[in-house]
């Protein structure tokens, strides 16, 4: 009961991103995190209305996701119940811009001069001021949530691939 309890609260801490660990079988998907996380419900539900699910949900992939907060998004007018509005090629070729294959933890982003990501795009870490960078304008926030099947930094900004404005 013990261990059940302390590895239930561990769930709940890396859920909600207090706390990045090494992954195991029975941690959650990538998936599982975005939708236990109150902070995620915009990004969850653009990956519900562009099918992506399946593929942040994949215990067998290695992905590392960027992951936009509610607010990110409510940058740029959009919110769970107006992001599928958008047109879905649109849409999806926007989050797969926040994917990319393989895991790679936070101290790998930041060696990284570019990154290639899912929709083929790339995304160039740097850090300015002190503060982890993707493309210059979205700033890493929380890094290294770690999940059965890859990683999740948040950013604070919804990166738009080019040509998508």
């Amino acid at each position: 009961m013990r261990h059940r309890l302390a590895s239930s609260l561990l769930a709940a801490l890396l859920a909600i991103g207090i706390v990045a660990g090494p992954a195991s079988a029975a941690d959650p998907t990538i998936a599982d995190i975005a939708v236990a996380n109150g902070n995620f419900t915009t990004l969850v539900a653009a990956l519900s209305c562009t099918g992506l699910v399946p593929a942040v949900a994949d215990p067998a992939a290695s992905l590392t996701v960027f992951a936009p907060t509610d607010a990110a998004f409510k940058r740029l007018g959009l919110t769970k119940s107006n992001v599928c509005s958008l047109p879905k090629l649109a849409l999806t070729n926007i989050l797969l811009y926040h994917v990319a294959p393989g895991e790679l933890l936070a101290s790998e982003v930041l060696a990284s001069r570019r990154i290639k990501m899912l929709n083929g795009g790339w995304t160039f870490p740097r850090v300015i001021w002190r503060a982890p960078r993707i493309n210059l304008y979205a700033r890493i926030v929380a890094t290294d949530i770690r999940a059965s099947n890859g990683v999740i930094h948040v950013i604070n900004a919804v990166l738009l691939p080019i040509g998508v404005r």
